[in-house]
């Protein structure tokens, strides 16, 4: 950890070293400018899930089923997955989901996202941010690109759902 603390400790004092000797800025000495991010509808995710089990600042909220559907991929959620919320003392939850999907051609994938749900003072739902990061693990070579990429999710309100519209960041 020392070590890998102290590279990029000393790659941040190279960069600020070779900003100053230039006067460049790190902006204006790198050549290829990092593109503004662009999002890709990949699917809406409909899991249907069980009452939380309340167990102070942590509840656990049962997947039992449900589905996705984008234009790469369809099918349904398994039961057996979950999501661990914390609340924090601000109001906001900590998601941390667990779930394994099984497409319409009988592949298995299974996808893990923390995320954030915060709600402002007044518990205006449409002020709410919801966000999570989907990330994927398939051995299905045909959904192999999804290990390879990363995804954002947007939460929506759904009555004995978590639904979210996810996106892949390109």
């Amino acid at each position: 950890m020392d070590s890998e603390r102290s590279r990029r400790e000393f790659f941040a004092l190279a960069l600020g070293a070779a900003a100053a000797t230039s006067g460049l800025s790190l902006t204006a000495q790198v050549r290829e400018q990092p593109k503004a991010l662009s999002s890709e509808f990949l699917m809406d995710m409909l899991l249907d899930t069980l009452p939380a089990q309340d167990l102070g600042a942590r509840r656990i909220v049962p997947v039992t089923g449900g589905t996705f559907e984008g234009p790469k991929l369809k099918g349904t959620a398994l039961s057996g997955g979950g999501d661990w919320i914390l609340r924090r003392p601000d109001g906001t939850n900590e998601l941390n989901v667990r779930a394994t999907l099984k497409t319409d051609d009988d592949q298995l994938i299974y996808v893990s996202y923390r995320g954030i749900i915060y709600t402002p003072p007044g518990g205006n739902a449409a002020a709410r941010y919801w966000r999570t990061t989907p990330v994927f693990e398939t051995a299905a070579a045909k959904y192999e690109w999804l290990t390879r990429a990363i995804f954002v999710g947007v939460g929506m309100t759904v009555p004995g759902k978590a639904a979210y519209r996810v996106f892949t960041i390109l």
